[in-house]
């Protein structure tokens, strides 16, 4: 694959992410993970880690995945909002999961070059580059970008050292691990662990030392976020998650229980057969586990095929304990990590695919078969915007009827099945409009006792949107 070819080709990907980001989903953080992440964004991009919380604000401003007592923050880790950060400072929050899957296609892209060659690149690039599940995260605000670039990095940087031998590259190596750390800590530790299939005492000692500066920055960071360097933001929002679901629901998502619960290894099942199916493109898993078989014990990459084969049994046996019920994401969200494993194998298994069906169906019909596979993936994207697109203008719908009313200085009460789902209020409270995820015994007049200097609003959740002034606010 020529390399202009190949910049070329990236460029579009990031293209297309960023026009479906802007267009289809509207630049708008449609579930309570993506807004979280960039609520904490916008702190970080005012130069601070959290924003100053009303006295009133737990009780009447809870939101999903945010973390209200006397501070608002996330309660994720910080890589993801970092990065974004960078966006909210330039007025492009929604460009930066673009630019992240660029980054993600060049190494992968680079790598699978090195290790086996030019057309097996072009492979991996298509095949990542067009997998569902890459082009859904890259056009969102969701964590998965971030943390699949970072282990990218990690995959070259693993790469380059098996065929130097440089120990500059193992401390790269544990750079990028630690800054998938700061970002989905869980993701992080699975890959390194996966490393081990390389049985390396040194890759281990040096990369630890690489990734030792994020350890610091993570563990510091949830002690001044959560008072203690050993809470993280999962537990101290659980308080608010069982007031707002219930004990039931608002579980750790990662519990030795749940391999116990017939629902939950369902669930697994399911979610694997989404990423084989659904978010993937077309028979890639398949042609992957040929390349794996493919490259022989005396291939150059057969270092780099354990470790890509490695990693993927890691995440499917780390998938037991986590939980797996349907949510706003991706139904296979906590396999991305994955999709490396199976774009750079792709390259190889699609050889020997390739080779057998020629003999049997042709070589025009055998390059008809890698068109289709290519061409249902967007189509696969398209089937799934005509799902997700209405319940986004749903969701969306409260804060276009605030904006065509064009309030100033004013309070909405939100009467919803789930009200935490829309009071997003940003991480200062500072809106001309601020959004109440009261209870639904809070009347209006006794809202604008608490807010006096405010018109009060009542919006009805509906297929679409009503939006009633209910108290002016009081006259100075």
């Amino acid at each position: 694959m020529r390399a202009a070819y190949a910049w070329l080709l990236i460029a579009g990907f990031g293209a297309a992410y960023a026009a479906l980001a802007l267009f289809a989903f509207d630049a708008f953080p449609y579930s309570g993970d993506e807004y979280s992440v960039l609520l904490q964004a916008e702190a970080f991009g005012r130069g601070v880690l959290h924003g100053v919380a009303p006295p009133h604000a737990a009780e009447l401003m809870r939101v999903d995945h945010v973390v209200i007592d006397e501070w608002v923050r996330s309660k994720y880790p910080p890589g993801a909002s970092a990065l974004l950060a960078l966006g909210v400072r330039a007025g492009l929050p929604w460009l930066v999961a673009p630019l992240e899957g660029v980054v993600t296609l060049a190494l992968m892209a680079w790598t699978a070059r090195r290790e086996l060659g030019a057309a097996a690149s072009w492979i991996t690039l298509l095949v990542l580059g067009f997998a569902p599940l890459f082009v859904f995260h890259a056009s969102t605000f969701f964590s998965h970008p971030a943390t699949t670039m970072w282990l990218a990095l990690a995959f070259t940087a693993t790469s380059e050292w098996a065929r130097s031998r440089r120990d500059a590259w193992l401390l790269l190596l544990g750079a990028a691990l630690g800054a998938a750390f700061i970002t989905r800590p869980l993701d992080a530790v699975l890959f390194g662990a996966a490393l081990l299939v390389l049985r390396s005492v040194r890759l281990v000692v040096l990369s630890a030392l690489g990734g030792l500066p994020f350890a610091v920055a993570h563990f510091w960071y949830q002690a001044r976020q959560f008072g203690s360097p050993f809470t993280d933001g999962y537990h101290a929002y659980e308080p608010t998650f069982r007031a707002i679901y219930g004990d039931e629901t608002a579980v750790h998502p990662v519990s030795l229980r749940n391999l116990f619960s017939p629902v939950e290894q369902f669930h697994h099942v399911d979610v694997l057969r989404a990423f084989v199916v659904d978010w993937t493109v077309a028979g890639t898993a398949l042609v992957a586990v040929l390349g794996a078989f493919a490259i022989g014990r005396d291939h150059d990459a057969r270092k780099m095929r354990n470790v890509a084969v490695s990693i993927a049994v890691v995440l499917l046996v780390a998938l037991l304990p986590m939980v797996s019920d349907p949510d706003d994401g991706a139904r296979p969200r906590y396999l991305s990590t994955m999709l490396l494993s199976v774009a750079f194998l792709a390259g190889p298994g699609w050889v020997v695919a390739r080779d057998f069906l020629a003999v049997r169906i042709g070589p025009r019909l055998t390059r008809a078969v890698a068109v289709l596979a290519v061409v249902f993936a967007p189509v696969q994207i398209g089937s799934f915007l005509m799902w997700r697109l209405p319940l986004q203008w749903q969701r969306e719908g409260l804060f276009k009827a605030v904006a065509k009313e064009h309030p100033d200085r004013a309070v909405v009460v939100i009467r919803a099945r789930y009200p935490t789902r829309y009071a997003r209020n940003g991480a200062f409270l500072d809106g001309p409009v601020l959004y109440l995820s009261a209870p639904a015994a809070t009347t209006p007049e006794s809202v604008a006792a608490a807010f006096p200097e405010r018109d009060i609003y009542e919006a009805t959740e509906g297929q679409e949107w009503s939006l009633v002034k209910r108290v002016a606010r009081r006259q100075d």
